[in-house]
This record gives C-alpha cells, structure tokens and sequence, in this order.
C-alpha cells in the first residue's frame, strides 16, 4: 500500500508530536516518535530532491558533522561497546538534522500548534509534579528532585525553561487578543515559579539568563526614549541585585562574631567529657558543628527512639545517621548531648533518619535553601578537602580529572569508546578521594568533548553550534537564541548531550526552529510616539 503525500504529512505531524509530549513525559513516546519519523521518512521517499537539498544547503553537513566526528572516533576507541552504545544514544544528533530539515517545511499554524503541544505537555507535568511536592513536602524523607516523575529533575527544568520562552514569544507576537496575550504571560510566571519549587540551580540560573536576555531584546523592539531608558536601566540593575543578594546569602551564613574557644565547658551536665574540634569551622545556621559533642550520650539516646544504628547506621541519603543528627541538633542551636537531644521532637527524629541535615530544609525558601547548601559544600571543600557525596564539590572533582584526560591527549582525545576508561584510570593514578559510586563523568559537554575527540573534535564540534547565529534574522533570533541560551549554558554544569532526553531535547529543538519555519515573529521593531 502506498501513502499519500498528505498521509505522509500528517505521520509527520503525529511522529513530532509524539517527540514533543515524550520529552516531559516517557522516555517511550520519544522512541516511538522517532522510529515513526525515521520510517515515514524513508518511505516518503522523494530522494532527488532531498539529495539536491543536502547538496545546496552545509549547515545541514555541520550538524551532521557532530554525529560523524562520533563515528569517527570510534577508530582510535579501545572500548568499542561503549563507542557503539553512545552511536546509540546519540542517534537522534544523526536523526533530526536530517529529517527535519529534508522534510516539507511546517506552515506557521503546524509550527505554532507543535510549539503549543510541548509547552502544554510541560504544563500539565508541571502541575504533575506540583501535587507530588504539596502531598509529600511534609514528609520527613521528601526530596525536592521526586518531583521530576519523568527525567531527571535538570534536564526537566531546560525543558521548563523552554517552555517559558515559548510562552513570551507567543504573548510578545499575540496582537489581536489581549486576553490571550495575559493567558501566555501568565502561564510564563507559573513557569518561573515552577522552577523555583522544582530547586535546580542550573535551570534557575538559565531562566535569569533567559530573562536578561529579554530585557536586552526591549531595547530593540522599543523606539520611544523613556521605555528604552527604563528597559536600560533594569538591565543594569538586575546583575547589582543578584550580586547583592548573593552577598547578603553568604554574609547571613557566617557568624558576625569571631569564635571564643578558650572557656568552652569540658563536662555536660550528665557528666561525659565533650568532644571539642576547634580547629574544624563548619557551620549550621551560624552553630559551630564540631563543639559541644557527646558520642556516648548522643548513642544512649538516640538507640532509645530508632532502629538505625548510631555509629555505623545511614540515613535514607546515605550519610552516616550520626553525622546528620549533630549537623541537625547544631542547626537548632543545640548542644549534641542528651539534654539538647531531649529537645528533639518525633518530627525531628523522622527528618534526621531521611537526612534532613539542616532544619531549615524542612520549612525555608527553596532557593535560599539552595544557596545555602551550596555555600555548604564549598565551605566543607575548603575546610576539611572533603568532595564526597557534595554535588558542587564533586562537580570540582569531576572536572579537574576530565582537564587532566585532556591534556595528556590534547590533538585527538582518548576516541569515542574510551571516554569511561579516560576517567576512571585518572581517578585510580589521581588518587581520588570519591569512592567509585561518585566517579562519574565531568558534567560538562563540552569538557566531554575535548576529552573524547581532542583539540580538533572540539573546535569542529564548536563550529557546528555557532553556525546558526551568522544565519539568524529577526524572525526567528529570539527562540533560537533563547534556546542557545538554556542548552549551551546547561552543558557548562552538565553532559546534557549523554542522556536521551537531553541529546533529543537539543537535537530536535535545534532542527525545529532552524529548518521547520523561517521563524514565527513577524513584529518589527516598534516606533513608539
């Protein structure tokens, strides 16, 4: 049986919708899309034409290029089942550059309502996982990524991110139903407001990027004086005020006072000597954690009221329970003996055996609490060159080793198979402190890169994503670039490329606005009187 071009058309159609709704939904949508998409294509056939497009058109050869230098290096890969795994893995680089732009280009109502599918897709997870965090935020053992029912919570906040993007553009470009236009500004508010309860650092960082760069964008689109003034004048404000919160953040971690050790009491009140570590300045909630510890009392009661052993037992983030309830007890301003202990409510309790180090993390503002995990972990790298089971600190760890992979094989890199044997050898002859449950990859695109393909591979590789942007018009400058934005910035703090959520998210987002229509703003700059 032979299918019409219409019947191919609307496989199409159907294949990208099932992309879209998979990227903040299943894993299982995205693979049937893209099997359906690669199929109808194939059958579709039209070949001539498609060869004579390939021919014309070489940015559709530089995005190739990315999968290719892939291929390319499984030639010097000692590990080729890991090399074919990632071929794998990264098909849809392969996939989307050329279906998409070989395909008959979407009108703008097809491009508009494939934008409006995946922006509701990520809405409604968004209120998902908003009912997940209203029924368990109490929980003792709730974590804010549970969240994330579908992918993994960074990857689900580019998509958020997006999402926000999208919204913007359709209220900026809605000029005939202003109601319509409240509705889209309005769901790009629930959108930011979402990230902050999802807590991705990296997803709330882009979104101030995403943001900013919007600003930047009235300066174009506003001719009358007074606007471009006041757009100007938030635009330099914005960075005063992130700083000075930053620094107000930093500032209220510390004690305002310098530390008086020399009349610490040696006795607690039942008696048992304190253990005193004055030379380890680790806070919580501006408590000095390492004074005023009882073990033998701490033991006594804490075997009273749970199962999980004092000393060896961990807690449900696997840390060392202990540790937990004296980070815990100092956050209160407790002592950690068994007067300070009898203080501890069942509430309490729970938290510290789901470890919960910190009271604050029960009932503070998620992003101040954010930053303030992460000005804990810097701090504890700093003090006590601790880097395990930290986030940023392993993030440091992470990518020292990937940089010292690199530079001993700095023209070509270790090949596409290898990237796994560079990084655990470096770890063993670094002698790293992270035990091998934490001895990842370096969370950085483009460090994985240099790693992988070398000097040559990764300026290749950088090419290929700068390309589009001496190509850019006005049309379609504020998606693409806004998309540029959430994913080149993502790979700056993770290896967005190696998972299939975030290599489709890129490869089929980067074909869509570049080669599915010749953008959808139609605005030019107004003249304001």
């Amino acid at each position: 049986m032979t299918l019409t071009s219409s019947q191919h058309r609307w496989i199409y159609l159907i294949a990208l919708a099932l992309v879209v709704i998979g990227l903040p939904f299943s894993r299982a949508f995205i693979s049937i899309g893209e099997l359906i998409l690669a199929a109808n294509f194939i059958l579709e056939g039209r070949w001539p034409e498609r060869i004579q497009r390939l021919k014309s058109d070489p940015s559709i050869w530089l995005f190739l290029s990315i999968y290719l230098i892939h291929i390319i290096g499984l030639s010097w890969s000692s590990d080729l089942q890991f090399g074919v795994v990632d071929l794998r893995n990264k098909l849809p680089l392969l996939l989307f550059p050329i279906v998409i732009p070989l395909s008959q280009r979407l009108t703008r109502r097809e491009f508009l309502w494939m934008a409006a599918i995946f922006s509701a897709a990520v809405i409604a997870s968004s209120g998902l996982s908003t009912y997940q965090y209203l029924a368990h935020r109490t929980d003792p053992d709730f974590n804010f990524r549970d969240i994330s029912l579908f992918t993994s919570h960074i990857r689900y906040s580019l998509m958020v991110c997006l999402g926000y993007i999208i919204l913007l553009n359709c209220a900026w470009n809605e000029e005939k139903k202003l109601w319509l236009r409240f509705v889209y500004v309005g769901l790009a508010i629930w959108m930011s407001i979402f990230l902050f309860i999802l807590q991705s650092m990296t997803g709330i960082v882009i979104w101030f990027l995403c943001s900013y760069m919007l600003l930047f964008y009235t300066l174009f689109y506003f001719k009358h004086q007074m606007r471009r003034a006041a757009a100007f004048t938030i635009l330099c404000i914005t960075p005063l005020f992130l700083i000075f919160y930053l620094f107000i953040q930093i500032d209220a971690y510390y004690p305002d006072t310098q530390p008086n050790f020399s009349n610490l009491d040696p006795i607690s009140e039942a008696g048992e000597f304190y253990h005193h570590d004055t030379t380890n300045l680790m806070l919580e909630n501006g408590n000095y954690i390492n004074i005023y510890i009882s073990h033998p009392e701490l033991k006594q009661e804490w075997d009273k009221v749970s199962d999980i052993q004092y000393h060896e037992g961990l807690d449900l983030q696997g840390h060392y329970v202990y540790s937990t309830l004296i980070r815990y007890m100092t956050s209160k301003g407790l002592r950690k003996d068994s007067a300070g202990f009898s203080q501890l409510s069942m509430a309490d309790i729970d938290a510290v055996e789901s470890g919960v180090p910190n009271i604050r993390f029960l009932y503070g503002n998620a992003l101040d609490n954010r930053i303030y995990t992460v000005i804990w972990e810097i701090d504890k790298m700093v003090q006590e060159k601790e880097v395990q089971g930290h986030s940023v600190s392993q993030r440091f760890e992470y990518w020292s080793t990937g940089w010292q992979v690199f530079l001993e094989n700095p023209i070509i890199g270790v090949g596409t198979g290898d990237l796994g044997i560079g990084y655990h050898d470096m770890y063993d002859r670094l002698d790293s402190k992270l035990s091998e449950k934490y001895r990842l990859r370096s969370h950085n695109q483009f460090l994985n890169f240099m790693v992988c393909f070398g000097l040559i591979g990764f300026l290749l590789i950088l090419v290929a994503f700068a390309w589009p942007f001496a190509k850019l018009t006005h049309a379609n400058s504020f998606l693409y670039i806004g998309f540029s934005i959430i994913m080149y910035a993502s790979m700056l703090n993770e290896d967005t490329l190696e998972t299939q959520v975030g290599v489709t998210t890129y490869a089929f987002f980067n074909a869509f606005f570049l080669y599915s229509l010749t953008g959808i703003s139609r605005r030019r700059p107004r003249t304001d009187s």
